[in-house]
């Protein structure tokens, strides 16, 4: 059976339209000109949604129901910080818990910002906070190492386990909220993206599927213990992850302390087509995809016939900067950046590929 073509723009729920155009370009527009990074610029942090609540998803049932669900008090709708030690560390991460919540079982995505940007970035970046509220899933977006925030993904001893880190952000929301243990979902920007394809490794068993924006990488030795669906999108001209491979050249232009240097170390920045073609193979997948002309600008290329219904997709935007597509923010930080795309929404092709995959 060969893989069915992958979602086309026309597919999308009203829902997931989620273009963050008008506050967002004014919030946003004078930090991207004043200091970027891998990921976006320094920010104050995002304006919550407040868009109404769609009606959930059923939820997966489970043999055994995570500490959530006997809560004898469901945590207020709306984003809350959340302080937790992880590896000795005091860490925090954002929790968004969608208006609709009743304290039935829902999904959640672990959201993971680019280098230097933060958590409060990526919020305005990915904008999955509306889509959680939309859709009823609740939304972690944790915060790296360090003054210049970072993540450890390739990973190196020495540094955080940030892996670690994910794994308890998901313990400590499933000990508040009714998280459903088979639609746990982590998805990442950039240097959050090389985490994420980490994560996809060492955290089979616990995560459902991945999404990575700008940086997928098949890490050294990866063993997952199941088939992980993976969803890939990059522009072809990132000058910061290259598509090609290779450290981009604009790296340097960035602001580095000794950790965050060593974190970058030993990444291996291949080609993005061979990370997706090796990302088949782990899978099993059909190693021939079927390629899809989205748009002039997209080609979406998909490996199917993989077991336990697992797929890897790879969009490739022509043209394309170190953006995420359709966000305010990418179109804002375009003069640092990139040019980015509208023809896909990042954000609505992630939560689509997440509701498609849950783990079996």
């Amino acid at each position: 059976v060969r893989p069915a073509a992958p979602r086309l723009p026309g597919r999308r729920r009203p829902a997931h339209r989620v273009r963050r155009a008008a506050g967002a370009v004014g919030a946003v527009g004078a930090v991207a000109i004043t200091g970027l990074v891998l990921a976006g610029c320094a920010s104050d942090g995002a304006d919550e949604a407040d868009a109404p609540a769609a009606t959930r998803n059923e939820p997966t049932t489970t043999s055994t129901a995570p500490p959530g669900c006997a809560a004898a008090v469901a945590p207020a709708a709306g984003t809350e910080r959340v302080e937790l030690s992880s590896g000795g560390a005091d860490r925090w991460y954002d929790r968004v818990v969608p208006a609709a919540y009743d304290g039935a079982p829902v999904p959640l995505v672990i959201d993971l910002h680019g280098y230097l940007s933060g958590a409060e970035t990526q919020a305005t970046i990915s904008g999955l906070a509306a889509t959680a509220d939309q859709e009823g899933f609740v939304l972690a977006t944790p915060q790296g190492n360090s003054a210049l925030p970072y993540w450890n993904a390739v990973p190196h001893a020495d540094l955080p386990d940030d892996v670690g880190f994910v794994a308890d952000v998901v313990d400590d929301v499933s000990a508040a909220v009714c998280i459903d243990p088979d639609r746990v979902y982590v998805d990442g920007f950039s240097n959050g993206a090389f985490l994420a394809s980490l994560v996809a490794c060492e955290l089979s068993d616990r995560v459902a599927a991945v999404a990575t924006v700008a940086g997928l990488l098949e890490p050294d030795g990866c063993e997952p213990s199941r088939p992980v669906p993976v969803l890939a999108i990059h522009g072809t001209d990132d000058q910061y992850v290259p598509f090609a491979g290779g450290r981009g050249p604009a790296l340097d232009d960035l602001d580095w302390n000794d950790d965050s240097r060593h974190a970058f170390d030993g990444l291996p920045f291949a080609d993005v087509t061979e990370a997706a073609e090796g990302w088949a193979d782990l899978d099993g997948c059909d190693p021939e995809p079927v390629r899809t002309e989205v748009s002039d600008e997209v080609e979406a290329i998909a490996y199917g016939d993989c077991p336990d219904d697992a797929a890897v997709e790879l969009y490739v935007v022509t043209g394309g900067g170190h953006t995420w597509p359709a966000s305010s923010f990418s179109h804002a930080s375009a003069a640092i950046l990139g040019p980015t795309t509208d023809d896909i929404d990042a954000t609505d092709l992630i939560w689509t590929f997440f509701e498609e995959h849950p783990r079996p």
